[in-house]
Parts: C-alpha cells; sequence; structure tokens
C-alpha cells in the first residue's frame, strides 16, 4: 500500500462519516433523514429519493411528493417505522412528515450515537494506518524509509482525526442547539 491510497482510504472514509452524522436528526428538518429509507415496491427495494421529491417545507416538516400515487401508502409505513419517532400523513399522493421538537433526553441520545461512530470512524483510521505500517515491513525497505513512512501516515493520522473531530464538533453543536 502506498500513502496516496491509505490518504485516499482515509477519505473515504471521514467522506463517509460526513454522510452518515448527516443523517441524525439535529434542530432542523433534513431531507437526508428520510432520502436514503428504502421501500419495496415494483418486485425490488428502491430508496425513497427514486420513488419521489424530498422537500424540506420548513425546520419541522419534511414531504415526500410520489410520483406514484400507489407507493404512497408504503412510503409512508416506511417512514413510520424508522426510528425517527415520526407520524407521517398522506394526502394523495403527498406525504407529510412533521418532525416533533427534540427533548434534551433525545438530543443527548444522538450525540451518543454520533460519538459512538466517531469512535467507529477512529478505528478504521488506525487500522488503515496498521494496514500500510504492516506493508512497509513486508516490502523491501531500509530502516530510514521504514521511519519515514511511519512518520508520514502518523501525520495523514492525525489530519485526518482532527478532520472527523471538528465533524463530530459542528454535529454536537447542532444538536445541543435548541
Amino acid at each position: 500500500m502506498t500513502i496516496a491510497e491509505a490518504k485516499n482510504k482515509m477519505q473515504n472514509t471521514k467522506d463517509f462519516f460526513t454522510k452518515e452524522i448527516q443523517k441524525v436528526r439535529g434542530g432542523r428538518a433534513n431531507p437526508q433523514l428520510i432520502e436514503d429509507m428504502t421501500v419495496s415496491v415494483y418486485n425490488s427495494v428502491l430508496p425513497i429519493k427514486q420513488l419521489g421529491t424530498v422537500n424540506v417545507v420548513d425546520s419541522t416538516l419534511i414531504t415526500v411528493q410520489c410520483w406514484d400515487k400507489e407507493n404512497a401508502d408504503a412510503v409512508r409505513k416506511v417512514i413510520e417505522e424508522s426510528d425517527l419517532n415520526v407520524n407521517p400523513s398522506v394526502d394523495g399522493s403527498l406525504i407529510r412528515v412533521p418532525l416533533p421538537p427534540l427533548t434534551e433526553e433525545r438530543r443527548e441520545e444522538l450525540t451518543k450515537i454520533v460519538k459512538k461512530l466517531l469512535e467507529e470512524v477512529k478505528i478504521s483510521i488506525r487500522n488503515i494506518r496498521r494496514e500500510y505500517i504492516d506493508s512497509l515491513e513486508v516490502g523491501n525497505f531500509s530502516e530510514d524509509e521504514k521511519e519515514r513512512g511511519e512518520k508520514d501516515i502518523q501525520k495523514l493520522v492525525d489530519q485526518y482525526n482532527s478532520l472527523v473531530e471538528e465533524e463530530f464538533t459542528r454535529k454536537e453543536q447542532e444538536l445541543m442547539t435548541v
């Protein structure tokens, strides 16, 4: 493994973290909360964003305008059974998803979930470092090259750890803001 490959893997890990924490509900409605939920229709499983248009009307309401009216109940059911604790309503092909305000307890719960995800991402970054260092051991490198490689990978680890920490801090502030 080269340092460029390790950097690419770390960037992908950071991007994954960013995408996952966007799915965690903060104080405002966010279409990413529901658009990737999968619905079983047409003898296949499709994400909601492929069955209709997902919009944020205001900070507490998400709507889904289904392209096929027949899918509205299936989409509503999937949203209702999700862990968002919401009660969507169907009006023809339009689904309204009102988001109740978060309680202090729920905000702390969501922060713990994001923190757990942060720890998993940091472990993944450390595993990439371990993989890189192992590749140095297997290769025909001098001690100086191995030492330089270890210093370079540690700089990358520190850089990506600080980037995901910043993302976590932003999300934590968003979650705790009433």
